[in-house]
């Protein structure tokens, strides 16, 4: 059906259905995949492609699942989760590569993006606002709570069996990106997904476990040291702390150890906005901003290059912590006060 990679922006001219049985006629017609997500997969990242990786599996298919960063310990009970990748050298020539949860090709990493190359087609599915439709089939609808979300979609729309396992990888996607179930994406239609990939089978209390009860050792301390270091601003209204690799290396923690941490501060009695401010390897300082109420973020973070849903968003600066959280803390209170 799709012989090059010239045909494009395809969800501007299809209705969201038409645009899903077109990704299933993919997926059904070719028969090498590539599957990739984020740095730094979450949640959503991870239950999505699972979720995929095991349907195209049913489907016969050969399936290669990959991302530049392993998958973090918490979301090693997902079902197939042995099956990930960091190492394409053998896996690039395929037919049809799926991009989740990416607004573009370089949030795969430099050293994925480059390696794109599918004989026929690239899939897009994801929910993030400004994503850059730069599929030869894009599933975009920012209205979705998650990827997963999507992925579900497409499983009925074909009238396709969910099953248990792939009911946990996406309940844990559709549970990770709403925070719980709290955050201001969580709409009707989550929680109807929700129940009904309980009805598969899904565990709510035992995935909830898994997630976030089950934290090992240096993940505690580096949250220890995380709070000493907890800053506010004199209004009250910012909240923000920071990890350098230093701290890294005192702990004993990976940077998959800092999930959570913006979350928790976000908590503290009247707050607008939270800031998480992580060193990465290369010495460049990674953000994360979440915010209560009806003040948006993600057009903060757009400003730095990055971006992200309204109340929950992120970016990559160069320079020290304390010269990224400087520029960032001034580009919050900005917003906070044309906020009002």
């Amino acid at each position: 059906m799709f012989h090059s990679l010239k045909i494009c922006v395809l969800c501007y001219i299809m209705p969201k259905s038409k645009i899903m049985e077109e990704i299933l006629e993919v997926l059904r017609e070719y028969e090498t995949f590539l599957i990739l997500s984020h740095v730094n997969p979450d949640g959503d990242a991870l239950g999505s492609q699972l979720a995929l990786y095991s349907l195209l599996s049913d489907f016969g298919k050969k399936v290669s699942v990959a991302n530049l960063d392993p998958v973090p310990l918490a979301y090693s009970f997902l079902p197939n989760a042995e099956v990930f990748t960091q190492d394409l050298r053998h896996n690039t020539q395929v037919d049809v590569a799926v991009i989740l949860d990416c607004g573009n090709l370089d949030r795969t990493g430099a050293e994925l993006a480059a390696k794109i190359h599918p004989k026929h087609a690239i899939i897009n599915i994801d929910h993030h606002r400004g994503n850059k439709q730069f599929g030869t089939l894009n599933l975009v609808d920012t209205e979705a709570c998650a990827t997963a979300e999507l992925i579900f979609n497409i499983m009925e729309c074909g009238d396709l069996e969910i099953g248990l396992d792939r009911a946990v990888c996406l309940y844990t996607g559709i549970l990770t990106d709403t925070g719980c179930f709290k955050f201001s994406n969580t709409t009707a239609e989550a929680h109807r997904i929700a129940a009904r990939l309980i009805d598969e089978g899904v565990r709510p209390e035992k995935v909830s476990e898994l997630v976030y009860e089950v934290i090992p050792y240096q993940r505690a301390k580096l949250l220890g040291v995380a709070l000493e270091r907890l800053q506010l601003s004199d209004d009250r209204k910012i909240v923000w702390t920071s990890v350098t690799n230093a701290i890294y290396q005192q702990t004993g923690a990976l940077s998959e150890d800092t999930e959570g941490i913006i979350d928790y501060i976000r908590s503290l009695r009247g707050v607008q906005v939270a800031v998480f401010l992580r060193e990465l390897e290369n010495g460049d300082v990674k953000v994360s901003l979440r915010s209560k109420g009806d003040l948006a973020v993600n057009g903060i973070a757009a400003a730095f290059g990055g971006g992200g849903h309204r109340a929950a968003a992120g970016c990559t600066l160069s320079g020290s912590v304390e010269q990224v959280a400087d520029t960032i803390l001034e580009a919050v209170s900005g917003e906070i006060q044309k906020h009002g």
